[in-house]
């Protein structure tokens, strides 16, 4: 377990909770069915090379393009519904004894520094989660202040996760004036929620043989089809 003051990896004991509503499904099986589809093709284009015409060789990739077709709807244009209205918050930064190196994530796309805050929303009760301050053009995050305080939004109604918010609410903004006059008024011991984890990670064992499954059967489907116009 971990150290009262190791906030950001006490909070993380909170836990994640798995991305299993219907949004997270199908983002899952239509991302890992078009790579799927897309490792088919290559393949079979590459094994009959020089045995199909042009003409067939466009037939080929016709799966590939539906698929990458339902890859931007569920990405694009399919609300998340689930989620619901984000909710405005103002989050505290509070102070970890984890030194900022170990908290930096330093691979991936999302790099950055994990900051622990306490956040109030403008309605419903305070809790704690984890942000991460992303580098901006490979310039490395620095440490805030402790006691920043940042309007931001509520992801999803009991979750943890909070994102940037487009435009400042005049109720967040009225929220941000009175913690600064009156900081007690946000304790730093609320509970801390739990995260979703993303629509593509592979755990719990379910969300991993939906994304094998689907990878499996884009591939079958695709080799099958470009064998039978072959």
């Amino acid at each position: 377990m971990a150290s009262h003051t190791d906030l950001v990896a006490r909070i993380g004991e909170a836990g994640a909770v798995p991305a299993d509503r219907p949004i997270d499904r199908a983002r899952r099986i239509v991302t890992a069915g078009t790579l799927g589809a897309f490792l088919g093709t290559i393949l079979a284009l590459f094994w009959l090379l020089g045995y199909l015409s042009p003409a067939r060789m466009v037939l080929a990739a016709v799966p590939s393009v539906i698929m990458l077709v339902a890859f931007v709807v569920v990405w694009r244009f399919l609300d998340d519904d689930a989620r619901g209205t984000p909710i405005p918050v103002i989050a505290r930064t509070l102070a970890t004894a984890e030194s900022p190196y170990s908290r930096y994530i330093k691979k991936g796309a999302n790099k950055g520094l994990l900051v622990p805050v306490v956040v109030r929303p403008v309605e419903g009760e305070p809790f704690r989660s984890v942000i991460l301050l992303r580098e901006t053009g490979g310039v490395q995050v620095e440490e805030p202040e402790v006691g920043t305080l940042m309007a931001l939004r509520q992801v999803e109604r009991g979750m943890g996760e909070l994102a940037n918010i487009d435009q400042v609410t005049p109720e967040q903004e009225a929220l941000r004036e009175r913690l600064a006059r009156h900081p007690r008024q946000l304790s730093n011991r609320a509970p801390a929620l739990p995260m979703r984890r993303g629509s593509l990670e592979r755990v719990p064992a379910s969300a991993a043989a939906e994304w094998w499954g689907a990878l499996g059967a884009g591939l079958a489907v695709v080799l099958a089809y470009i064998w039978v116009i072959y």
